[in-house]
């Protein structure tokens, strides 16, 4: 699960904002009133907004919740954000164990009970951190607890293409009178898609099982479907510690290992150490990127690169 702040912490804030949410959107008349015509929806992380703004087209506003420079494993909405929630037609949740929204949806929802609720992991299978195969293996005997949920399926792109369905059919719900034009839209979002899949898959194919080291385990999906092993720097959500550091050091140079990828989100000073020591580079790979589609294709070259220059120790 992601680490931070828990439940109890935030539920005294998440009620002030909710009530000042409330109290604003009554003041100023922009509560959802279940008009026909769709308008606004929101999503959680700003890959969804790519998604939902090819598919819906440029008469339908998209409000993005946690900002790309932002954490979302910390971040909580503002009231400016849950008044715009308070006029929406549909949110779409990514629904696969992201700590926004399991620590932020119920006061979403409670802010317009009119609107939809879309559960874009729909029909994905959600699996746990272990079952990568993503397991603190430097320090496997004290730090056997990187269990729980893995949210990052947006990484994968053959799930984005489940999700474009997803995308698709509720926006038809909403807005039949626009089928044609989310369809056309749709189909060439998805041909995007099947493009950047066939490209990752084209690269990747030649280092199958090769092993890449993360600072955050966010790769995991990725890494299983174009058939790579994937390595992270944190222990149970933490930095290691001296000998955990030592071990990754170690593994890195058994695995060829040169490249080692951060998320801007994070603070990940320690990487630097490791990759000084192994005599590899730090790359910045952002899980959270708007541009989706040219992310992985970036995140393609990023790990090629990274692969080609291990061989060529």
């Amino acid at each position: 699960m992601f680490p931070g702040v828990s439940r109890s912490s935030g539920s005294f804030h998440a009620t002030l904002l909710l009530l000042s949410a409330i109290l604003m959107a009554a003041i100023t008349g922009c509560i959802n009133d279940g008009g026909d015509e769709l308008d606004l929806v929101v999503v959680s992380i700003a890959p969804q907004r790519e998604i939902v703004e090819r598919i819906a087209g440029a008469d339908i506003e998209v409000i993005l919740m946690v900002p790309q420079n932002m954490d979302p494993h910390t971040f909580s909405p503002n009231p400016s954000q849950l008044l715009k929630v308070a006029r929406a037609d549909i949110y779409f949740k990514m629904g696969s164990g992201i700590e926004f929204e399991e620590l932020n949806m119920d006061t979403i929802i409670e802010t317009n009970r009119g609107m939809k609720v879309i559960d874009m992991s729909e029909g994905i299978d959600v699996v746990s951190y272990e079952d990568h195969g993503v397991k603190d293996e430097h320090n496997e005997a004290e730090h056997d607890d990187h269990t729980g949920t893995d949210p990052h399926v947006w990484l994968d792109p053959v799930n984005m293409l489940v999700m474009a369905d997803t995308v698709l059919e509720a926006l038809i719900s909403e807005d039949p009178d626009k089928e044609e034009l989310f369809r056309v839209n749709h189909a060439s979002y998805v041909d995007d898609l099947v493009s950047v899949i066939g490209y990752a898959r084209q690269n990747l194919s030649p280092y199958g099982r090769k092993a890449f080291l993360t600072y955050h385990p966010a790769w995991g999906y990725f890494a299983d479907s174009f058939n790579l092993t994937q390595m992270s720097v944190e222990e149970g959500g933490k930095e290691p510690g001296p000998q955990g550091i030592a071990s990754l050091i170690e593994q890195a140079r058994n695995n060829n290992i040169t490249v080692i990828f951060v998320e801007p989100q994070f603070d990940t000073s320690i990487v630097q150490q490791i990759a000084d020591a192994i005599g590899g580079k730090v790359v910045t790979v952002d899980p959270l990127a708007g541009d989706y589609i040219e992310n992985i294709r970036k995140v393609t070259g990023d790990m090629v690169e990274g692969f080609d220059k291990g061989e060529g120790n």
